[in-house]
Protein backbone atom coordinates (compact mmCIF):
# COMPACT_ATOMS: atom_id res chain seq x y z
CA UNK A 1 0.00 0.00 0.00
CA UNK A 2 1.35 3.12 -0.57
CA UNK A 3 2.33 5.56 2.35
CA UNK A 4 -0.07 8.78 2.45
CA UNK A 5 1.60 11.92 0.84
CA UNK A 6 -0.64 14.24 2.73
CA UNK A 7 -0.11 15.72 5.60
CA UNK A 8 -1.80 16.41 8.90
CA UNK A 9 -2.54 19.80 10.38
CA UNK A 10 -3.42 20.00 13.74
CA UNK A 11 -5.35 23.35 15.35
CA UNK A 12 -4.19 24.12 18.94
CA UNK A 13 -6.04 24.74 21.79
CA UNK A 14 -9.29 23.30 20.70
CA UNK A 15 -7.73 20.12 18.33
CA UNK A 16 -9.51 20.27 15.30
CA UNK A 17 -7.55 18.51 12.34
CA UNK A 18 -7.57 18.26 8.78
CA UNK A 19 -5.19 16.46 5.93
CA UNK A 20 -3.56 18.84 3.38
CA UNK A 21 -2.12 17.45 0.17
CA UNK A 22 0.62 18.05 -1.78
CA UNK A 23 0.83 21.41 -3.31
CA UNK A 24 -2.41 22.51 -1.62
CA UNK A 25 -2.34 25.68 0.52
CA UNK A 26 -3.02 24.92 4.03
CA UNK A 27 -5.90 27.70 3.95
CA UNK A 28 -7.48 25.56 0.72
CA UNK A 29 -7.25 22.29 2.73
CA UNK A 30 -8.48 23.74 5.87
CA UNK A 31 -12.11 25.44 3.99
CA UNK A 32 -11.84 22.53 1.86
CA UNK A 33 -12.41 19.86 5.60
CA UNK A 34 -15.21 23.02 7.00
CA UNK A 35 -12.51 24.69 9.10
CA UNK A 36 -12.74 28.35 8.65
CA UNK A 37 -8.73 29.47 9.46
CA UNK A 38 -8.84 33.58 9.43
CA UNK A 39 -8.52 35.14 5.83
CA UNK A 40 -9.75 37.65 3.90
CA UNK A 41 -8.17 38.11 0.49
CA UNK A 42 -6.99 34.81 -0.13
CA UNK A 43 -3.94 36.19 -2.24
CA UNK A 44 -1.12 36.64 0.17
CA UNK A 45 -1.85 40.30 0.36
CA UNK A 46 -3.77 41.43 3.65
CA UNK A 47 -2.43 39.15 6.16
CA UNK A 48 -5.15 38.19 8.04
CA UNK A 49 -4.65 34.30 7.70
CA UNK A 50 -1.43 34.93 9.28
CA UNK A 51 -0.73 32.20 12.07
CA UNK A 52 1.57 31.39 14.78
CA UNK A 53 3.37 28.01 14.19
CA UNK A 54 4.15 25.81 16.95
CA UNK A 55 5.24 22.74 15.39
CA UNK A 56 6.18 21.84 11.95
CA UNK A 57 8.54 22.72 8.71
CA UNK A 58 6.32 24.88 5.72
CA UNK A 59 6.91 26.79 2.98
CA UNK A 60 5.49 29.49 1.08
CA UNK A 61 4.57 30.27 -2.75
CA UNK A 62 5.76 33.48 -4.02
CA UNK A 63 4.30 36.45 -1.58
CA UNK A 64 2.91 39.58 -2.93
CA UNK A 65 5.17 42.36 -2.31
CA UNK A 66 2.15 44.40 -0.78
CA UNK A 67 1.68 41.96 1.94
CA UNK A 68 4.67 42.75 3.47
CA UNK A 69 7.31 40.29 5.34
CA UNK A 70 6.26 37.67 7.28
CA UNK A 71 7.38 37.46 10.94
CA UNK A 72 9.77 34.10 11.97
CA UNK A 73 7.08 31.36 13.81
CA UNK A 74 4.35 32.59 11.49
CA UNK A 75 2.48 31.00 8.22
CA UNK A 76 0.21 32.86 5.58
CA UNK A 77 -2.18 30.19 5.33
CA UNK A 78 -3.15 31.33 2.06
CA UNK A 79 -0.08 31.19 0.78
CA UNK A 80 1.51 28.26 2.70
CA UNK A 81 2.60 24.82 1.97
CA UNK A 82 2.84 22.16 4.48
CA UNK A 83 6.79 20.15 4.41
CA UNK A 84 5.31 18.05 7.00
CA UNK A 85 2.45 17.38 9.75
CA UNK A 86 2.17 20.88 11.63
CA UNK A 87 0.42 22.42 14.45
CA UNK A 88 -1.17 25.97 14.06
CA UNK A 89 -2.17 28.17 16.73
CA UNK A 90 -5.90 29.00 15.73
CA UNK A 91 -7.98 30.07 19.53
CA UNK A 92 -11.25 30.84 17.14
CA UNK A 93 -11.12 27.94 15.23
CA UNK A 94 -13.62 25.29 16.94
CA UNK A 95 -12.89 21.25 17.22
CA UNK A 96 -15.52 20.29 15.17
CA UNK A 97 -15.50 21.48 11.43
CA UNK A 98 -18.26 23.31 10.11
CA UNK A 99 -19.01 25.80 6.75
CA UNK A 100 -18.31 23.78 3.57
CA UNK A 101 -17.51 25.65 0.40
CA UNK A 102 -19.61 25.45 -2.64
CA UNK A 103 -19.48 25.80 -6.48
CA UNK A 104 -22.52 25.84 -8.35
CA UNK A 105 -24.23 27.78 -11.22
CA UNK A 106 -26.40 30.65 -10.33
CA UNK A 107 -28.98 32.76 -12.33
CA UNK A 108 -29.18 36.66 -12.49
CA UNK A 109 -32.74 37.79 -11.76
CA UNK A 110 -31.94 41.22 -11.40
CA UNK A 111 -29.54 43.58 -12.80
CA UNK A 112 -29.71 47.28 -10.87
CA UNK A 113 -27.51 50.51 -11.66
CA UNK A 114 -28.05 52.66 -9.35
CA UNK A 115 -24.86 54.94 -10.27
CA UNK A 116 -22.99 55.37 -13.27
CA UNK A 117 -20.41 52.55 -12.34
CA UNK A 118 -22.32 50.48 -10.23
CA UNK A 119 -24.66 47.76 -10.77
CA UNK A 120 -26.60 45.45 -8.27
CA UNK A 121 -26.60 41.94 -9.30
CA UNK A 122 -29.57 39.54 -8.03
CA UNK A 123 -28.28 35.67 -8.34
CA UNK A 124 -30.39 33.19 -7.73
CA UNK A 125 -28.66 29.89 -6.45
CA UNK A 126 -30.42 26.08 -6.75
CA UNK A 127 -32.77 24.81 -4.23
CA UNK A 128 -30.58 22.24 -3.26
CA UNK A 129 -26.84 24.06 -3.90
CA UNK A 130 -26.07 24.18 0.29
CA UNK A 131 -24.65 27.41 0.10
CA UNK A 132 -25.31 28.73 2.96
CA UNK A 133 -22.98 32.00 3.91
CA UNK A 134 -22.72 34.94 7.11
CA UNK A 135 -23.46 38.31 6.82
CA UNK A 136 -19.86 39.78 5.86
CA UNK A 137 -18.93 37.22 3.41
CA UNK A 138 -18.15 36.92 -0.05
CA UNK A 139 -17.72 34.61 -2.72
CA UNK A 140 -16.22 33.90 -6.60
CA UNK A 141 -17.08 34.48 -9.63
CA UNK A 142 -15.42 31.58 -11.99
CA UNK A 143 -14.70 33.06 -15.09
CA UNK A 144 -14.44 30.84 -18.41
CA UNK A 145 -10.59 30.70 -18.60
CA UNK A 146 -10.03 29.94 -14.90
CA UNK A 147 -10.11 33.35 -13.66
CA UNK A 148 -11.78 34.22 -10.62
CA UNK A 149 -13.01 37.27 -8.78
CA UNK A 150 -14.73 38.20 -5.86
CA UNK A 151 -18.21 40.12 -4.45
CA UNK A 152 -19.55 40.47 -1.04
CA UNK A 153 -22.81 39.14 -0.21
CA UNK A 154 -24.92 42.19 0.83
CA UNK A 155 -28.10 40.97 1.46
CA UNK A 156 -29.14 38.84 4.64
CA UNK A 157 -28.33 35.11 4.75
CA UNK A 158 -32.20 34.29 5.64
CA UNK A 159 -33.18 34.98 2.07
CA UNK A 160 -33.84 31.43 0.77
CA UNK A 161 -31.22 30.69 -2.09
CA UNK A 162 -30.62 34.44 -3.28
CA UNK A 163 -27.30 36.33 -3.13
CA UNK A 164 -27.02 40.37 -3.46
CA UNK A 165 -23.48 41.66 -5.44
CA UNK A 166 -22.36 45.36 -5.59
CA UNK A 167 -19.85 45.19 -8.62
CA UNK A 168 -18.09 48.12 -9.09
CA UNK A 169 -17.07 48.79 -13.12
CA UNK A 170 -13.14 49.33 -13.45
CA UNK A 171 -12.58 49.94 -16.95
CA UNK A 172 -10.73 46.80 -17.99
CA UNK A 173 -12.18 44.91 -15.69
CA UNK A 174 -12.78 40.98 -16.73
CA UNK A 175 -15.95 40.75 -15.29
CA UNK A 176 -16.97 43.80 -13.57
CA UNK A 177 -17.17 45.53 -17.38
CA UNK A 178 -19.20 42.95 -18.57
CA UNK A 179 -21.69 43.15 -15.33
CA UNK A 180 -22.31 46.50 -15.92
CA UNK A 181 -22.42 47.05 -19.32
CA UNK A 182 -24.24 43.68 -21.29
CA UNK A 183 -25.42 41.36 -18.27
CA UNK A 184 -28.79 40.70 -18.66
CA UNK A 185 -31.60 38.69 -16.54
CA UNK A 186 -31.31 35.46 -16.92
CA UNK A 187 -28.16 34.93 -17.75
CA UNK A 188 -26.30 32.13 -15.68
CA UNK A 189 -22.90 31.88 -13.67
CA UNK A 190 -20.16 29.90 -12.00
CA UNK A 191 -19.97 30.72 -8.53
CA UNK A 192 -17.80 29.53 -5.69
CA UNK A 193 -18.13 30.13 -1.79
CA UNK A 194 -18.40 31.63 0.33
CA UNK A 195 -15.02 32.42 1.97
CA UNK A 196 -13.92 35.36 4.54
CA UNK A 197 -14.42 35.69 8.26
CA UNK A 198 -15.52 39.31 8.26
CA UNK A 199 -18.25 38.20 10.52
CA UNK A 200 -20.12 40.59 13.83
CA UNK A 201 -17.95 39.20 16.77
CA UNK A 202 -20.83 38.68 19.82
CA UNK A 203 -20.47 41.08 22.43
CA UNK A 204 -21.23 44.18 23.55
CA UNK A 205 -18.67 46.96 22.54
CA UNK A 206 -19.97 49.85 20.53
CA UNK A 207 -19.45 49.70 16.80
CA UNK A 208 -17.86 51.54 14.10
CA UNK A 209 -18.44 50.46 10.35
CA UNK A 210 -16.81 51.76 8.01
CA UNK A 211 -16.77 51.58 4.29
CA UNK A 212 -15.29 53.48 1.26
CA UNK A 213 -17.46 52.80 -2.20
CA UNK A 214 -18.83 49.35 -2.85
CA UNK A 215 -17.22 48.11 0.57
CA UNK A 216 -20.50 48.93 1.78
CA UNK A 217 -21.81 45.50 0.81
CA UNK A 218 -20.63 43.31 3.47
CA UNK A 219 -21.77 46.00 5.49
CA UNK A 220 -25.12 45.76 4.55
CA UNK A 221 -25.41 42.36 4.79
CA UNK A 222 -24.34 42.88 8.72
CA UNK A 223 -27.26 45.42 9.09
CA UNK A 224 -29.83 43.42 7.32
CA UNK A 225 -28.88 40.52 9.08
CA UNK A 226 -27.85 42.28 13.02
CA UNK A 227 -30.10 45.74 12.47
CA UNK A 228 -31.24 45.20 16.14
CA UNK A 229 -28.00 43.60 17.52
CA UNK A 230 -25.89 46.88 16.17
CA UNK A 231 -28.54 49.07 16.91
CA UNK A 232 -27.95 48.15 20.56
CA UNK A 233 -24.46 48.27 20.22
CA UNK A 234 -24.77 51.81 18.53
CA UNK A 235 -23.27 51.61 15.41
CA UNK A 236 -22.13 53.96 13.28
CA UNK A 237 -21.61 53.79 9.88
CA UNK A 238 -19.05 56.40 8.36
CA UNK A 239 -19.25 56.00 4.46
CA UNK A 240 -17.18 57.34 1.98
CA UNK A 241 -16.44 58.51 -1.13
CA UNK A 242 -15.34 61.32 -3.84
CA UNK A 243 -18.59 62.15 -5.12
CA UNK A 244 -22.30 62.13 -3.58
CA UNK A 245 -23.17 59.52 -6.50
CA UNK A 246 -20.55 57.27 -4.92
CA UNK A 247 -22.77 56.47 -1.76
CA UNK A 248 -25.30 54.58 -4.04
CA UNK A 249 -27.38 53.59 -1.29
CA UNK A 250 -27.85 56.02 1.15
CA UNK A 251 -31.74 55.85 0.97
CA UNK A 252 -31.54 52.11 2.14
CA UNK A 253 -29.20 53.23 5.33
CA UNK A 254 -30.95 55.58 6.07
CA UNK A 255 -34.34 53.39 6.08
CA UNK A 256 -32.14 51.36 8.59
CA UNK A 257 -31.74 54.18 11.04
CA UNK A 258 -35.49 54.78 10.94
CA UNK A 259 -36.19 51.02 11.89
CA UNK A 260 -33.22 50.57 14.23
CA UNK A 261 -32.41 53.99 15.65
CA UNK A 262 -29.61 53.29 17.50
CA UNK A 263 -27.67 53.44 14.08
CA UNK A 264 -26.75 56.60 12.29
CA UNK A 265 -24.64 57.20 9.08
CA UNK A 266 -22.17 59.76 8.72
CA UNK A 267 -21.00 60.32 4.92
CA UNK A 268 -17.81 61.48 4.35
CA UNK A 269 -16.66 62.81 0.08
CA UNK A 270 -13.45 64.04 -0.02
CA UNK A 271 -13.92 65.72 -3.58
CA UNK A 272 -17.29 67.20 -2.90
CA UNK A 273 -19.01 69.87 -4.97
CA UNK A 274 -19.47 73.61 -3.10
CA UNK A 275 -23.51 72.31 -2.90
CA UNK A 276 -22.21 69.48 -0.10
CA UNK A 277 -23.33 70.36 3.35
CA UNK A 278 -22.12 67.21 4.98
CA UNK A 279 -18.40 65.98 5.86
CA UNK A 280 -15.70 66.52 3.99
CA UNK A 281 -12.19 64.70 3.83
CA UNK A 282 -10.68 61.45 4.36
CA UNK A 283 -13.44 58.95 5.96
CA UNK A 284 -11.27 57.49 8.59
CA UNK A 285 -10.10 60.73 9.59
CA UNK A 286 -13.55 61.41 10.18
CA UNK A 287 -13.75 58.95 12.49
CA UNK A 288 -10.86 59.82 14.42
CA UNK A 289 -12.16 63.81 14.43
CA UNK A 290 -15.38 62.20 15.93
CA UNK A 291 -14.11 59.31 18.14
CA UNK A 292 -10.53 59.99 19.30
CA UNK A 293 -10.73 57.39 22.32
CA UNK A 294 -11.45 54.00 20.27
CA UNK A 295 -9.89 51.90 23.41
CA UNK A 296 -13.89 50.34 23.95
CA UNK A 297 -15.16 50.07 20.33
CA UNK A 298 -15.21 47.58 18.04
CA UNK A 299 -14.01 48.55 14.09
CA UNK A 300 -15.57 47.05 11.26
CA UNK A 301 -14.16 48.23 8.01
CA UNK A 302 -14.29 47.36 4.41
CA UNK A 303 -13.20 48.47 0.59
CA UNK A 304 -10.17 50.55 -0.27
CA UNK A 305 -6.60 49.01 0.52
CA UNK A 306 -5.42 51.88 1.39
CA UNK A 307 -8.14 53.15 3.13
CA UNK A 308 -8.25 50.24 5.37
CA UNK A 309 -4.75 50.69 6.08
CA UNK A 310 -4.59 53.92 7.10
CA UNK A 311 -7.57 53.62 9.79
CA UNK A 312 -5.70 50.20 11.09
CA UNK A 313 -2.53 52.51 11.34
CA UNK A 314 -3.87 55.27 12.75
CA UNK A 315 -6.74 53.83 15.06
CA UNK A 316 -4.29 51.30 16.74
CA UNK A 317 -1.82 54.14 17.61
CA UNK A 318 -3.34 57.17 17.74
CA UNK A 319 -6.80 56.38 19.52
CA UNK A 320 -6.10 53.43 21.53
CA UNK A 321 -8.32 50.81 19.18
CA UNK A 322 -6.52 47.13 20.54
CA UNK A 323 -5.21 45.76 17.59
CA UNK A 324 -7.65 42.47 17.39
CA UNK A 325 -10.62 44.84 17.73
CA UNK A 326 -9.75 45.69 14.15
CA UNK A 327 -11.61 43.74 11.80
CA UNK A 328 -11.04 43.83 7.95
CA UNK A 329 -12.26 43.00 4.57
CA UNK A 330 -9.52 44.76 2.19
CA UNK A 331 -11.17 44.64 -1.56
CA UNK A 332 -7.95 43.22 -3.98
CA UNK A 333 -8.00 45.40 -7.17
CA UNK A 334 -8.18 42.75 -10.10
CA UNK A 335 -8.93 44.17 -13.57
Amino acid sequence: MAANPNHLIRLAPHGGSFECAPGQTVLDAAMAAGYWLPHSCRAGSCNSCELPVLEGRFHHLELPADGGAVAAGRCRSCRALADSDLLLEAPGVPREPGQRVVSCGARVSAVERPSADVAVLHLQLPEHSGFQFRAGQYADVLLKDGARRSYSMANAPDEANVIEWHVRRMEGGRFSTHAYDKLKVGAMLRIEGPFGTFTLQPGDAPVVLLASGTGYAPIAAMLKAHGAELARRRAVLYWGGRQRADLYAVAEVEQWQAEHPGIRLIPVLSEADPQWQGRRGLVHAAVLADLPDLSAYEVYACGNPLMIDAARSHFTASAGLPPERFFADAFVLRH
